[in-house]
């Protein structure tokens, strides 16, 4: 099972710790929050490793008819992308929505513009996941469970990558969700919660029924890159490491 460590968990001045961590683990980082050089010296620090990177989601959101620059910020996501020889870019349906439109007519902006993303990923031959975004108690979820897989059927193209928090505090049944999903769930955002909030804990701090999920990823998507999204609870890459051990003894993952 592949392992990446999302640069979330190390912010600011302590992203430089990411350069000690072993090869072995791939990183996925936030490509909007630094400029090109900044990343061309970071990639090169990290050596041979997996990359993926994480779409714009505070710069841009899909749902707001107001931007119309979304397009060209894409666009030099993926050129970045190729560069770098990514094995993924993550897609944010939306972030906030529009508090005085109907949510039909939302939806239907977003898959039109997800359909101009999606094409511009197949320009750059990079692999586009779209992530389940939004939770109910921020009114903030655009697509429900059956809508989100049937964003599968519009883009064949592209794959899925399920976020266990987000799926927790929006109720999702977690493990059902990875079957359903079966071969194109390509990555999943892995944290924990106590279902209320997202708070991107490290696993074993919330309520998320951990071997139940494994469970379900090693028979359903074994191909499944699972990524680490922990906002808080390790300085260095040694602590992390250490954990991540103990969750593969834990769960029994190769």
């Amino acid at each position: 099972m592949n392992f990446e460590i999302s640069d979330l968990l190390f912010p600011g001045f302590t992203k430089k710790a990411l350069r000690e961590l072993d090869s072995s683990y791939g990183i996925e980082f936030f490509y909007e929050f630094g400029k090109d050089y900044y990343w061309n010296e970071e990639v090169a620090a990290w050596g041979e490793r997996s990359l993926s990177i994480h779409g714009p989601c505070v710069a841009v959101n899909l749902a707001d008819a107001k931007q119309k620059n979304y397009a060209k910020v894409w666009e030099k996501t993926f050129a970045y992308a190729k560069k770098v020889n990514a094995d993924f870019v993550v897609v944010h349906t939306n972030e906030e929505l529009p508090a005085s439109e109907e949510l039909e007519a939302v939806q239907a902006r977003v898959i039109s513009r997800l359909r101009k993303v999606v094409n511009l990923g197949k320009k750059y031959g990079v692999q586009v996941l779209i992530e389940n975004v939004g939770l109910r108690p921020k009114e903030s979820l655009l697509f429900d469970l059956a809508e989100y897989i049937a964003l599968f059927d519009i883009f064949p193209e592209a794959g899925a990558l399920l976020d266990t928090g987000h799926a927790n505090v929006n109720g999702w049944d977690i493990p059902a969700v990875v079957e359903a999903l079966g071969d194109k769930l390509k990555a999943c955002h892995i944290h924990d919660n106590d279902g209320l909030g997202d708070a991107h804990l490290p696993l074993g701090e919330g309520n998320i029924d951990w071997k139940a999920y494994f469970a379900a990823v090693k028979k359903f998507a074994p191909q499944s890159t699972q990524v680490l999204e922990y906002c808080c609870g390790f300085s260095d890459t040694q602590s992390l490491e250490e954990h991540l051990t103990g969750l593969k003894k834990k769960y029994r993952l190769k």
